[in-house]
């Protein structure tokens, strides 16, 4: 099993699209540092550790490498965030975890936390203020949106993860589902900060709804492939090689590369959107930059995690 999961994904996973990084990483290294020690420092050392280890800011650096310093500081912060929420909430149950969420759309409605709240939703308020700043009212509308699907995507994982007897979903259930917990509709969200935002009228044109869709299955389904130990470790449901396995009735090896080729032939899809980009008039340039940017960020992702000590177990990390 180990030799399966342990194989070259860089080599296995189809990814056409170019490899950069930002030129303000090693600033943001530092800074994101600064804030796990200081405005996280009320959280336990091994959270604060989890945190270190995470190289957020590396992340961030590879996928979006044209962002200004100023919106790549505060979608570091918004990454570094989305980790936090879900390893700390996450495990929680029922109405505990309802209560988490019904703060956090408080907070991104504009409320103010209280000083003694946890760090992590003083974080949310920092760079939702940030984005409020930067962004179009028509933005933080579909962002906020996003933020709650997200939310919910967890708490659903909630319900089914984090137990020994896991009653898995099947894989067109976990599909949508993945799809809200994996909180890609923020990501491509944020990627149009970068790209140039597009209006409300485009965005729900079918042709950008199916990048955003595809582009949110790779972000989940590479997640999936690089997190499968650890997931099995913490007794996660949502996880597509372990879904594929648990449907199937089949060893993990062959749910593996059946998840890889779920993975490529997305991909597949991706490029010919990408190919056959629709007139739409004066936001055609942005639409294809926002689609270079989708590309971009998938392949950051894939080249972060050569980097990222997070999905390492602790023989790997001597």
């Amino acid at each position: 099993m180990n030799k399966t999961i342990t194989k070259d994904l860089k080599v296995l996973l189809l990814n056409p699209f170019p490899q950069r990084i930002s030129p303000h990483v090693e600033f943001l290294k530092e800074e994101s540092e600064r804030w796990i020690r200081e405005e996280y420092s009320s959280l336990s050392p091994s959270f604060v550790k989890m945190m270190m280890r995470l190289n957020g800011a590396s992340w961030a650096a590879h996928c979006w490498p044209d962002a200004s310093l100023s919106v790549l500081t505060s979608i570091t912060r918004a990454l570094l965030w989305g980790i936090a929420q879900d390893d700390y909430y996450a495990p929680l149950q029922g109405d505990e975890l309802s209560k988490v969420t019904y703060r956090m759309m408080e907070i991104a409605m504009g409320t103010i936390p209280e000083p003694e709240e946890n760090p992590i939703i003083h974080q949310f308020s920092i760079f939702m203020r940030e984005f409020e700043n930067i962004a179009t009212e028509d933005w933080m509308k579909r962002y906020v949106y996003d933020i709650s699907q997200y939310l919910e995507g967890i708490e659903i994982d909630s319900s089914i993860s984090y137990r020994k007897n896991i009653n898995y979903p099947t894989i067109n259930e976990y599909i949508p589902i993945r799809r809200k917990n994996v909180a890609m509709a923020t990501v491509n969200d944020k990627i149009e900060l970068v790209t140039g935002i597009l209006p409300d009228y485009i965005v729900v044109h079918p042709f950008i709804q199916q990048a955003r869709i595809l582009a949110g299955d790779l972000f989940a389904w590479s997640n999936d492939l690089i997190s499968l130990e650890k997931e099995m470790r913490d007794d996660e449901a949502m996880n597509l090689v372990l879904v594929i396995q648990n449907e199937r009735k089949c060893s993990i090896e062959d749910a593996f590369d059946e998840a890889v080729q779920m993975y490529n032939s997305r991909v597949e899809c991706f490029m010919d959107l990408y190919n056959d980009i629709p007139d739409f008039g004066i936001y055609t340039p942005v639409v294809k930059k926002f689609l270079e940017g989708q590309g971009l960020w998938i392949s950051g992702y894939l080249n972060w995690f050569e980097e990222t000590n997070r999905y390492k177990t602790s023989d790997q990390l001597i």
